[in-house]
């Protein structure tokens, strides 16, 4: 079924709400009701208010008093806490006053009071959630942020639950920190893609040595970027259209990307690389989730938990970028109705660099069929298959399909070297049945063809010292009868020397054997190894760590 747009979802969900004398009232109006209602009688108003703080009054001296204010509370003004901190629930006081268990990791600590209001039974969850969302959403004093709903069939068991809140670094007890986004409220059928600015409160330059990431189980990609710090300023604090193809290309300008799951997982980075941030980063969110259930409503959310360490301890640092089809117009591609499958490619080079890949992954959206990545040839040809699309997603086994929403993730160990004089070549295959072409679009109801990987520019030392093969030369390359291997063993140890053909099956086992430190060069008759002309593969490990170069043999 065609999901809704994000934009008409935005304005239908957020922003249309005439429609009754509810409606008519903006989100902080609602908010102040509640005041009146719940908070006011003994307990915030008059001349001795609780915490100082008169709830009583017109909304504009209620905002007044809440957003961007400093709680009195010493405890929570020791946290850093505002009594309302705009897009920052974790960071709002009135909201862990209210949140009973709404949020498992935003109520009380010691010190910092009891349940608002106090002696009396807590707000109702619909009430905690329209003051969660008036947040959320940048706390505006006029506008509606807030459907009611929608959020009031969510709890009255109309609902997809929001994912379990992992535990933080923190409680982990380990160095770190955690991002939470949302939850965001998806009617049935519906689709979002939003931005949303996260200023982090880190005083150091850190490394990140790990992410984690759980979403809801709905979403098709969740992306990191560190974006610059004016330019967050100029994005605001509440969620913002991601399918706007402006604020697309000002993120793109001013960001660098950190991380891309198209599912909860753990980018576990390799020892000796980490991702740097510099102090007072600031992180832009960007979560893609389509609501497949037609009948249900879900609180999309998501978490990322940061592990970091100081600054300064020798990492090598870990890139993250994407290379996409008709760059730097990636609205180039169309997919047209042909009912046959449809195969684009395109080369990704750098001229004058050599990269070390860690991770790669391929992203179409639900009229990709396949999706295929090579090593390129010094003559632009196709050349070692170092990605196939039809495996599952941890890279384990072919599972004989390409799944556009688990896509495989191939994880390179040791790490890919790739002359980016050559690069390498990215191929998707598509197939529309149906009677429009499908073009670029931010949503599922277009089409997409990017690669995103992870990589640095240099080995870290820890991987050097690990290395015990080491400048595994094929020569000459192209090769007609004869081709000559040479390998360097830094220290004595079992060298197992293996020759392949592109469709991954053995041709030969070359050496077997245990062989001293130092050069080894061996030649192969491709007559006697029944070499057909084409491209090969032949690989050398030596105590668990293996090299591999691609062989192309002529007549």
């Amino acid at each position: 079924m065609k999901l809704k747009s994000t934009l008409a979802f935005s304005v239908v969900l957020f922003f249309a709400f005439a429609l009754s004398e509810t409606f008519a009232q903006s989100t902080f109006e609602q908010v102040h009701a509640i005041f009146q209602a719940k908070c006011t009688a003994g307990c915030h108003s008059g001349g001795s208010p609780s915490g100082n703080l008169n709830l009583s009054g017109t909304t504009a001296d209620v905002y007044n008093r809440l957003v961007n204010v400093n709680p009195t509370n010493p405890v929570a003004a020791a946290n850093g806490l505002k009594r309302v901190d705009p897009g920052y629930t974790n960071r709002s006081f009135l909201m862990k006053k209210v949140n009973n268990g709404l949020d498992v990791h935003n109520d009380l600590e010691t010190g910092e009071g009891n349940t608002m209001p106090d002696g009396q039974p807590s707000l109702s969850l619909t009430e905690r959630e329209l003051i969660r969302q008036w947040i959320i959403w940048g706390a505006p004093d006029t506008g509606n942020v807030y459907n009611e709903h929608l959020i009031s069939a969510y709890y009255n068991g109309q609902g997809i639950p929001e994912v379990d809140a992992p535990l933080t670094p923190e409680e982990e007890g380990r160095e770190g920190y955690q991002v939470r986004f949302g939850p965001i409220f998806v009617e049935p059928g519906g689709e979002f893609e939003l931005f949303q600015v996260y200023k982090t409160r880190t005083t150091e330059d850190k490394e990140i040595v790990e992410m984690k990431s759980k979403m809801s189980p709905y979403s098709h990609h969740w992306v990191m970027r560190e974006l610059d710090a004016s330019a967050a300023d100029n994005l605001g604090v509440a969620p913002v259209d991601g399918n706007d193809l402006t604020t697309q290309a000002y993120v793109f300008q001013y960001s660098k990307y950190m991380g891309v799951w198209q599912f909860s997982g753990s980018i576990d980075l390799p020892e000796g690389t980490a991702i740097f941030q510099d102090s007072g980063a600031v992180i832009l969110l960007n979560l893609h989730i389509p609501n497949y259930n037609q009948d249900s409503i879900l609180a999309a959310t998501g978490y990322i938990n940061f592990y970091t360490q100081p600054a300064g301890s020798g990492a090598v640092e870990m890139k993250t970028d994407l290379a996409t089809y008709g760059a730097p117009n990636p609205f180039l591609l169309n997919i047209p109705p042909t009912g046959q499958p449809y195969t684009l490619d395109f080369p990704f080079t750098i001229p004058g660099e050599t990269r070390y890949f860690w991770s790669i992954q391929g992203h179409t959206h639900q009229w990709g069929i396949d999706y295929d990545m090579f090593m390129r040839n010094s003559d632009g040809s196709k050349g070692e298959l170092i990605y196939e699309g039809f495996y599952n997603t941890d890279y384990s086994f072919n599972q004989g399909y390409w799944d556009y929403t688990h896509p495989a993730i191939r994880i390179f160990d040791p790490m890919l070297e790739v002359d980016m004089n050559n690069g390498m070549i990215f191929e998707g295959t598509w197939l529309n049945s149906g009677p429009d072409t499908v073009p670029f679009s931010f949503t599922t109801e277009g089409e997409m063809f990017i690669t995103y990987y992870q990589y640095t520019t240099q080995l870290p030392a820890s991987i050097k010292d690990n290395n015990t093969v080491a400048e595994l030369e094929v020569y000459p390359n192209p090769s007609g009868e004869n081709i000559n291997l040479s390998y360097t063993l830094k220290n004595t140890g079992h060298a197992l020397v293996e020759l392949f053909n592109i469709t991954g099956s053995k041709i030969k086992t070359v050496v077997n054997a245990v062989q001293n430190a130092g050069k080894h060069i061996l030649k192969i008759k491709s007559e006697d190894e029944q070499m057909a002309p084409g491209t090969y593969l032949v690989s050398v490990t030596v105590d668990g760590k293996t090299t591999s170069k691609q062989i192309v043999t002529v007549n």
